[in-house]
């Protein structure tokens, strides 16, 4: 059975990767469907999706910034969510459910690491 619960009673509001900038409705429609797919999955279907931890260190200036001035920098890591393309929702992992943290439509707080060719 599905794992995740989710807790919208933190997220932030303001900063480079605020929920707020999730403004379109169909937009709001699609993370809240996608979020609510993510609830039935186990663990191996979420990895599948290309949902992870990221520890902090892997994360953007901006972002670890962000976390020291929320002072929740001293979290284990974040959790992204992957939606599509480049769309990430990223949530503090809790024993018994996700805190919701960022909207990250740009996949910027956890940039890719591209090899050098």
């Amino acid at each position: 059975g599905g794992i995740l619960a989710w807790r919208f009673n933190a997220v932030d509001k303001g900063g480079p990767f605020a929920w707020s900038n999730l403004t379109c409705s169909d937009m709001h429609k699609n993370v809240i469907e996608n979020l609510a797919s993510f609830e039935t999955m186990d663990e191996g279907a979420l990895k599948r999706c290309g949902c992870h931890n990221i520890e902090l260190d892997n994360l953007c200036e901006r972002a670890k910034k962000r976390l020291v001035d929320l002072k929740i920098d001293d979290c284990d890591g974040l959790f992204s969510l992957r939606l599509d393309g480049k769309k990430r929702v990223f949530c503090i992992r809790r024993p018994t459910y996700m805190r919701v943290l960022w909207w990250d439509p740009e996949h910027a707080v956890c940039p890719s690491k591209k090899k050098h060719t």
